[in-house]
C-alpha cells in the first residue's frame, strides 16, 4: 500500500508527465496550423497518382499496426526496464519516486508512436496536399495519446511493482 507521503511524490511526479503529454498534445494542434498557415507556400513535385495512393495506403496500414502494438510496447517496457544504477535519478524538476522515471519513459515512448501516425497525415499533406489524410491520421494519433495519457492508477501499480510491497 501507497502511504500519503509516497502518493504526494508521485503526485508531484504525474504533474511533470501530464506537462509532457500537453506539449506532444499541442503539437499536433501545430501540426493542424502548418498547412493552414504556410501550405499554399510549399510546392512539391507531385507525385503520380498511383504512387500516392499506394504511399498512402502503406502509412495507413503502418498507423494502423502502431496503434495495435502501443500496449504491447507498453508492457515489454515496464516488463524489461531496469532500475537506474543510481538511486538519485530523478525527472528534473521533481523530487521524485524512481516508478515515476520508469513511468515516464514508457510513457514517451507511447505518445511518441502516436505522434508518429500524425506525422505520416503531415508528410501526406505535403506531398499531395492530401488535407482528408491530415485530419484523419491526426485525429487518430490525438486519440491514441488522450488513450495513453499519463494515469495516476498505473503509476502506483507500478510504484507498488518497483518498490516490492504487495
Amino acid at each position: 500500500m501507497i502511504d500519503a507521503k509516497e502518493r504526494e511524490i508521485l503526485a508531484n511526479g504525474m504533474k511533470v508527465l501530464w506537462t509532457i503529454w500537453g506539449a506532444m498534445v499541442a503539437s499536433l494542434v501545430i501540426y493542424m496550423l502548418i498547412p493552414n498557415l504556410i501550405g499554399d507556400q510549399i510546392k512539391m513535385q507531385e507525385l503520380p497518382p498511383d504512387v500516392f495512393i499506394l504511399l498512402r495506403n502503406v502509412l495507413y496500414v503502418v498507423a494502423l499496426i502502431e496503434l495495435a502494438i502501443i500496449p504491447f510496447i507498453k508492457r515489454i517496457t515496464l516488463k524489461s526496464y531496469k532500475a537506474p544504477l543510481n538511486p538519485n535519478q530523478k525527472i528534473p524538476g521533481t523530487s521524485n519516486h524512481p516508478a515515476t522515471a520508469k513511468y515516464a519513459t514508457v510513457m514517451i515512448i507511447s505518445l511518441a508512436i502516436a505522434e508518429s501516425i500524425a506525422i505520416y497525415g503531415l508528410v501526406l499533406f505535403f506531398l499531395a496536399k492530401d488535407s482528408q489524410s491530415l485530419y484523419l491520421l491526426t485525429a487518430i494519433g490525438a486519440m491514441a495519446m488522450i488513450i495513453h495519457r499519463p494515469k495516476m492508477e498505473e503509476l502506483e501499480q507500478l510504484a507498488i511493482a518497483t518498490s516490492g510491497k504487495r
